[in-house]
């Protein structure tokens, strides 16, 4: 062998050897650029696959949240989860959108959205089922002056069928009470409590009567049958002095002592209404009375003193004093 052919071989070697042992430390130190490969349809599947589980997952946190949400609106009060709770997450999610579950025909969507179930019962609670009924009534209130404590307030233009009954006592050689009020039609009773004889009577026009004598422990009774003011005595005892005020209706009442009175349950509508008070005359008004609603009316009447009576006979008063 030559020396120019073995100084060839021992070159090449050497190259082959320091190409296997360089070779590694380049690959390390500066990597070569790979050449990407084609994308395949198996690449693309796996990918959807990727999207659509990410999407199911998204999904279900949404539905999750849903839910919750419902669960607190369910234990609000009334009317306090009425606001919507914001916009639907999931209708931005168009891909692989789930059906959704038949609702309750009982459910509160439906009772949200004015749903009508004939089967279902209306809230008595929601003012569109609640009916306000108009009572046609209305109520007066006001004071009466110079009444002095036994004033009583009637409608004089409503009048009904009367009955029942009321007590007028003979106690003290006094009629007790000294002045009453009864609906017309009403029985009143005179029982004598007194240890004497009584003999109670009325010249009234209309409402005249007269009871006879009757000791201690009897009663008698007369039936008011015309409106207007009775007065009643006793035909022995010239103090006993009674006034009985027939009115044509139940719409009356007594005012206080201080002339306050409150009358209820009136009519709406215009009606008369009268303050009467013993020895006076009576005093009318006509007033305007409103449905529901309360109407304030003022009234004055004017006391004068007890005038001086006869006997049942019109002839004065004699000595008997028991």
């Amino acid at each position: 062998m030559s020396s120019s052919l073995y100084t060839r071989i021992v070159t090449l070697a050497l190259g082959a050897v320091f190409f296997v042992v360089a070779a590694p430390g380049e690959a390390w130190s500066q990597p070569r650029a790979v050449k990407p490969r084609p994308v395949t349809q198996a690449d693309i599947d796996r990918l959807e696959k990727k999207i659509a589980d990410q999407q199911r997952l998204i999904e279900r946190l949404i539905r999750m949240q849903q839910q919750y949400l419902q669960s607190l609106v369910s234990l609000m009060p009334d009317g306090a989860g009425a606001a919507s709770p914001g916009p639907d997450v999931v209708a931005r999610v168009e891909p692989r959108v789930e059906p959704k579950q038949p609702t309750s025909p009982k459910s509160d969507a439906q009772i949200d959205t004015g749903a009508k179930d004939p089967k279902t019962p209306k809230d008595p609670k929601t003012p569109a089922a609640a009916s306000v009924k108009k009572s046609g009534k209305g109520t007066l209130v006001g004071k009466v002056k110079g009444g002095g404590g036994d004033v009583f307030v009637y409608i004089a233009d409503v009048v009904t069928s009367g009955g029942g009954a009321a007590t007028m006592k003979q106690e003290g050689k006094q009629f007790v009470p000294r002045v009453l009020a009864v609906p017309k039609g009403t029985r009143v009773e005179f029982p004598n409590l007194d240890a004497v004889f009584h003999n109670v009577f009325s010249v009234t026009p209309d409402n005249s009567f007269d009871l006879g004598s009757y000791r201690q422990g009897e009663s008698k009774s007369v039936t008011m049958t015309k409106p207007g003011v009775v007065s009643v005595y006793c035909n022995m005892h010239p103090q006993m002095v009674g006034h009985i005020l027939v009115v044509p209706s139940n719409l009356y009442t007594r005012a206080g002592g201080d002339g306050f009175y409150r009358l209820a349950n009136v009519p709406s509508g215009k009606h008369k209404l009268v303050a009467w008070a013993p020895n006076a005359k009576p005093v009318s008004m006509e007033v305007e009375v409103v449905e529901d609603e309360v109407t304030t009316v003022e009234l004055e009447v004017k006391k004068g003193r007890e005038a001086p009576h006869l006997n049942k006979d019109g002839m004065p008063y004699g000595s008997y004093k028991d």
